[in-house]
């Protein structure tokens, strides 16, 4: 065969792996997804978690437990962001699909303080200690969150 021929050939194969894949065998897996967005914030990428977080979310193939994650997850990037209000409901969904998960109560809690909900920041606080009691930075915050209810008062 004529080598222009195999050129021709080769590249045609080419153009159908590029532009005939289809989507889903492009996709990464949903865990792949939160490793990725884990590493985009790490490196400061706030945005780019939020993308990989989304897609593992809008995966509908996580488990309630990878789930709760992938939402604890993006709402740390978007508290990170400013976007308080979005973290507390991303943070209230993990908790809605894992309630003896402990990080996205920890998490809200910060998110209800930076609001001013220092009630709702000890609540939450409370919750994770209960999950967590050995860990000595949530009794820490708890202790903190409480003098700033008593301050208030």
């Amino acid at each position: 065969m004529a080598p222009s021929k195999l050129i021709g050939i080769a590249l045609a194969c080419l153009l159908l792996t590029v532009f005939c894949v289809p989507a889903w065998a492009a996709a990464p897996s949903p865990a792949a997804a939160i490793l990725a967005g884990n590493r985009a914030a790490e490196k400061g990428d706030l945005d780019g978690a939020i993308k990989h977080f989304s897609v593992a979310i809008d995966s509908g193939k996580l488990s309630k437990e990878n789930l709760a994650i992938a939402y604890n997850n993006r709402g740390s990037a978007y508290d990170d962001k400013g976007a308080t209000d979005k973290a507390i409901k991303d943070f209230s969904k993990a908790i809605q699909l894992n309630p003896r998960y402990d990080a996205p109560y920890f998490n809200r809690s910060h998110a209800y303080e930076r609001k001013g909900m220092i009630a709702e920041a000890y609540a939450d606080m409370e919750k994770a200690a209960q999950l967590e009691p050995d860990d000595q930075d949530f009794q820490q915050r708890l202790t903190y969150l409480k003098s700033r209810m008593a301050s208030a008062n």
